[in-house]
């Protein structure tokens, strides 16, 4: 776990955690090269990030503390890294780091409204891309975030069978994105058997 913002104010905080998720992913492709070579196992690693309030500071016992943060933004975050192997992404931030950045040059895209366990209010998320400063890698990775947003507007007015065929197009051109591959087995589901009349589109996360 790492954390900006204390115990000194930082401004872009939320900025600069997103900048060296970004720098995390890119060193982890090197060890990773590493390790093939070597015939050593590869590690992958997910990401959550979420900016709130936390209580910070020395905390534990005489025997054992330490210098953290605990509350529920620190939660969020915690789960919000565990959903990354459901979506099939690698970094997941919140709506309120998402606010944050004040748009930026971080390519993001609105992933799904959630409810966590133990809270009413959905949060939106977002995955966090990283991208390459290649002209036509960015163009791909805009089409991508457009694409998927137009399938999840008709996901979200209940017209599945239109989904469908948004999120089998995208998968058509980017076999391995894990979010388009989700939402189309949520479709699939759907067109089998509709959700109830007061369905909201939330989805409730009942795991930790």
């Amino acid at each position: 776990m790492a954390i900006w913002g204390a115990p000194f104010d930082e401004p872009g905080h939320a900025k600069r955690c997103c900048e060296a998720a970004v720098n995390m992913l890119a060193r982890l492709e090197v060890l990773q090269q590493q390790w093939r070579a070597r015939g050593q196992a590869v590690l992958e690693i997910g990401i959550g990030i979420n900016t709130g309030i936390a209580s910070v500071g020395n905390m534990g016992s005489a025997l054992r503390y330490g210098y953290t943060a605990m509350g529920d933004s620190v939660n969020l975050a915690s789960r919000l890294e565990g959903l990354n192997k459901e979506y099939g992404t690698r970094i997941i931030i919140s709506d309120s780091t998402r606010a944050a950045l004040d748009g930026g040059s971080l390519l993001v895209r609105e992933l799904d409204l959630i409810r966590v366990k133990g809270k009413m209010e959905p949060v939106t998320i977002y995955e966090l891309l990283r991208v390459e400063t290649d002209t036509e890698m960015i163009k791909d990775a805009v089409e991508l975030i457009e694409l998927f947003e137009r399938g999840r507007q008709a996901y979200k007015q209940r017209y599945w069978s239109t989904a469908k065929r948004i999120f089998e197009g995208i998968l058509g051109r980017w076999p391995d994105d894990g979010p388009a591959r989700l939402f189309l087995a949520r479709c699939e589901e759907f067109l089998a058997e509709e959700p109830a009349a007061d369905w909201d589109g939330v989805y409730v996360m009942t795991h930790k």
